[in-house]
């Protein structure tokens, strides 16, 4: 791995990794989203509450680790669907490891992961407003392709999904 990311260990999560999955998870949410999502649903966000959702769910997600610390995580799931026969759920790298390479990392490794399957299209979805990620999946290559909605804390929120061919 590049940009002191030599020990960079892309591996999938075990459940021992829930209490940082659901701290990257708190703290990013609140600092990407911030001026995005509804801020009093973002200080309402818990790591202890997060906990018991990724305590039962850990095995969804794929991470980059040094050693014993999670840097990011990606959920990456296989789809039946018109549009895209795969997808990343999400993906969120560590305020403090971003522009490391970590999330191109794990980005990459979700598309050899599903190329090696035979997949063919893969989708993401992201916020409208959300102006890093959407820089990032553009820099990776993805094309903008359908808009939808979504919500959080009751309200609705402007979603863009960018496609990506994994067959070219």
């Amino acid at each position: 791995m590049k940009n002191g990311q030599e020990h960079l260990v892309i591996r999938e999560a075990a459940s021992g990794d829930a209490r940082q999955i659901a701290e990257i998870l708190v703290e990013d949410w609140r600092i990407a989203y911030r001026g995005i999502i509804d801020s009093a649903y973002l200080d309402s966000l818990s790591v202890e509450n997060r906990y018991e959702t990724e305590s039962q769910r850990f095995y969804l997600y794929t991470v980059a680790a040094r050693g014993d610390e999670i840097l990011g995580l990606s959920w990456n799931r296989l789809l039946d669907g018109e549009d895209a026969d795969c997808e990343i759920v999400a993906l969120y790298v560590r305020c403090s490891q971003r522009r490391t390479g970590t999330g191109r990392a794990l980005f990459q490794n979700a598309v050899d992961t599903f190329r090696s399957s035979g997949r063919k299209r893969m989708i993401v979805w992201c916020l409208r407003e959300n102006r890093e990620a959407r820089k990032f999946y553009e820099k990776m290559g993805g094309t903008a392709y359908k808009n939808g909605t979504h919500s959080w804390g009751g309200r609705e929120y402007d979603m863009i999904s960018y496609l990506f061919r994994l067959d070219g």
